[in-house]
């Protein structure tokens, strides 16, 4: 029975592949029209088959018995090899089982054994291209960031396999299968309609039919996670623009000993749409919030019972031909479509939180939610015990200074200083107007005051608050605001805090946003959603607009009529210039069809002036009802807006701005605390090319010198000495040594 079974089955093979090679179609489009036993992949393996062996190609061996090539005595010689040398390739290891057991083990089943046991590839042979940025990459492992953030990736992956999402997943069948090329997306697969329609929608629509179980991050040991976070982490180094899409320019290839492989961009851009399905981002920030506020808090402890954090925004401009959310990007001076960060810093100028929002985000209301989300793990250096919420002062730039917002921030607990501009400032509003006094930390003199702000959103409301005039000696005064009192917090240390924000934050804040590219947004999807404001709008207009018109009615009903008249006579000035010509400028016309022409105009004038006399007498009315109409007709389409997924963002935006703090802690750490730019780092210290040799347990890192620059190569082989004393190993438990020739 088996043998008849088998002559069958050989019988339709053969038939099938004869029947291909006579067709005048392609193999491709043969298999796409015709139900056959076996696809287009097969028929090439049972091709390649007959090439090589014949039709005994064909036959099943299965009935002689199992034949485990990769024998197990195979396995533990392969392993010996790896654990004495790791830099092995999987060719020159498949080269060596041939010398010793004569076959062939293909490099997809070595592959497979080493990633299973944890034996990568070190791209380390005897020696290799490095640089002085791997100094980034020590102390990013020393301080232990990296394993944070793997943590965190590594313990939401294992929860979302042990979730029922996960395992109803593994129902979902495969998309267009017959298009695919040993798992990879063909191009034909790629110009499917429903794959390009796709291909921007909102993330929450795309993971309903996402197979999680064929996602690679969920087979990754947490060794292999972590070298992907490497990866992410050193993309301001490797690239120019922080895009993954350029990692394969010449530049990326310093990926190759930053984090020890040479990931293509493919790969890269793989794993982060993995991270993006797992909706890890909010995990992600908390998880490096709360490692920055540890890190920094046990670096920097101080004594004084207040401690600030700096709010500010960061607005990226959306270059999208769809109506998304808008705000006004400062950078290019225009209204437009934009996503807005909000950033607290802590006082010494570390961005350690941030939320990403659709257009413009309230810098208040926004910045109290997140003071709110992280409460629970923020430690302040205080010795207040139970106060510790009383003691943060949140201080904001001018765009936190409406009325609104300084009226949720007094209600929230939380003390906040702000500045006015100019045109909420005038004597009237002033009281309670102290002596002036010298101010202890610059050239000016204070006043200490009461002022009231009126809230334009709720008319007549007055919100009375503390003041502080600072009349600077250049003529120039600035007004202060804070809901701190006096007894508790001096008038010169409300100025102090808020101008102290420039050299510590503000000019930090500006340079991390252009040397980590976090200006820049990173891949999203749209979803379509009711624009609630306008629609809240439209009716407020159509309401104001009937009632308008219900107050008018008379009035209206006769110019409605004068305007029938109107256009009577519109139509038959038409008739007249139609027949007209006009020479050089100037209207021909018989005499009497210009007396005509001219008698009707006048009269055209004249219902005109009788139109304008009706909107006269109720000028205010009429005046109002245009401006109703105009605003509607500008709003009526713009009902619905694109919502933006800013998932992918804030995943991106996290590792950015641990890039930056790990590059104060280098400077505070190493240079002695000295002032530098990230792009002066970059130019000067980052730059320098070098080799790595791997001599047992270290990793020796030589570095060239730059003889043109000997300040600064001596207040970096004093760095080298630094980081060498902390004793960092890399990934593959190597240890750094860096050296400066």
């Amino acid at each position: 029975m088996i043998e008849i079974n088998q002559e069958s089955r050989v019988s339709t093979i053969l038939q099938v592949m004869k029947d291909v090679k006579e067709s005048s179609l392609s193999v491709n489009k043969y298999f796409k029209e015709k139900n056959l036993p076996f696809g287009q992949a097969q028929y090439y393996l049972y091709k390649k088959a007959i090439e090589k062996f014949g039709i005994e190609g064909l036959y099943d061996q299965r009935r002689n018995g199992n034949n485990l090539k990769f024998s197990d005595e195979m396995k533990s010689f392969v392993k010996g090899l790896l654990k004495h040398n790791l830099s092995l390739t999987s060719t020159e290891i498949q080269n060596t089982i041939k010398n010793e057991f004569k076959t062939t083990i293909s490099n997809t089943v070595i592959n497979d054994f080493r990633r299973e046991h944890d034996l990568i590839w070190s791209v380390f042979a005897l020696e290799n291209k490095s640089g002085a940025s791997e100094m980034v990459v020590a102390l990013a492992l020393n301080s232990g960031l990296i394993d944070a953030i793997t943590d965190s990736i590594y313990w939401c992956a294992q929860k979302k396999k042990e979730s029922d999402v996960f395992k109803e997943s593994e129902l979902i069948q495969k998309d267009h299968q017959d298009l695919r090329s040993k798992g990879r997306f063909t191009s034909e697969y790629n110009n499917q309609s429903q794959v390009r329609e796709s291909r921007f929608k909102p993330l929450e629509e795309k993971i309903e039919n996402k197979r999680f179980a064929s996602m690679n991050i969920f087979s990754l040991s947490r060794e292999s996670i972590m070298r992907y976070m490497l990866a992410l982490f050193s993309l301001p180094i490797a690239t120019a623009n922080g895009r993954v899409k350029s990692v394969d320019n010449p530049r990326g290839n310093a990926l190759k000993y930053l984090c020890g492989f040479n990931y293509k961009a493919a790969t890269l851009d793989k794993h982060i749409r993995e991270l993006k399905y797992l909706q890890i981002s909010n995990e992600l920030i908390e998880a490096t919030a709360k490692f920055w506020i540890d890190f920094w808090s046990s670096r920097n402890g101080s004594d004084n019972i207040f401690t600030c954090y700096y709010i500010d925004g960061n607005t990226k401009a959306l270059w999208s031909s769809k109506p998304c959310h808008k705000g006004k990007v400062t950078m290019l001076g225009r209204v437009m479509n934009c996503l807005e960060q909000v950033f607290i810093h802590d006082g010494q100028g570390h961005p350690i939180y941030f939320q990403t929002f659709n257009g413009h985000a309230d810098l208040g209301k926004n910045s109290l939610g997140m003071m709110d989300k992280i409460s629970q793990y923020l430690k302040d250096t205080t010795t207040l015990g139970e106060q510790i919420t009383v003691n943060r002062i949140l201080i904001l730039d001018g765009g936190g200074n409406g009325v609104k917002t300084l009226r949720e921030l007094s209600g929230s607990g939380y003390h906040f200083i702000t500045i006015l501009d100019s045109n909420q400032i005038n004597d009237r509003k002033i009281k309670s107007v102290s002596e002036k006094k010298r101010y202890d930390f610059g050239d000016a003199y204070l006043v200490d005051c009461t002022i009231e702000l009126e809230d334009s959103n709720e008319k007549g409301y007055i919100f009375e608050t503390r003041a502080v005039q600072v009349h600077w000696d250049n003529g120039r005064t600035s007004v202060l605001i804070t809901n701190l009192s006096e007894e508790i917090f001096t008038t010169d240390n409300v100025v102090k805090s808020y101008f102290n924000r420039w050299p510590a934050q503000e000019l930090n804040f500006r340079d991390m946003k252009s040397s980590v590219n976090i200006h820049r947004v990173v891949g999203y999807g749209k979803k379509l959603v009711d624009n609630i404001t306008v629609l809240e709008k439209i009716g407020q207009l159509q309401r104001q607009k009937n009632e308008l018109e219900w107050e008018l009615r008379d009035p209206l009903d006769e110019i409605r009529n004068i305007e029938e008249t109107l256009q009577l006579k519109i139509n038959e000035e038409r008739i007249y210039r139609e027949k007209s010509t006009i020479i050089k400028g100037t209207r021909k016309l018989s005499e009497h069809d210009m007396q005509s022409l001219k008698s009707i105009q006048k009269e055209i004038n004249s219902i005109k002036r009788k139109i304008k006399k009706i909107e006269k007498d109720h000028l205010k009315q009429f005046t109002s009802l245009k401006k109703k109409k105009d605003e509607l007709a500008r709003i009526i389409d713009k009902k619905k807006i694109y919502s933006v997924d800013v998932e992918l963002d804030q995943i991106m935006t996290c590792f950015k701005i641990s890039f930056a703090n790990i590059c104060c802690y280098l400077l505070d750490e190493c240079f002695n605390g000295e002032k530098m730019t990230l792009q002066r780092l970059y130019d000067v210290v980052f730059d320098l090319h070098g080799k790595v040799k791997i001599d047992g347990d270290q990793r020796n890192i030589i570095v060239e010198k730059n003889p043109k620059q000997e300040d600064v190569m001596r207040k970096l082989e004093s760095a080298f000495d630094i980081v060498n004393s902390m004793g960092v190993k890399d990934l593959n438990g190597h240890r750094y040594n860096f050296k400066l020739l």
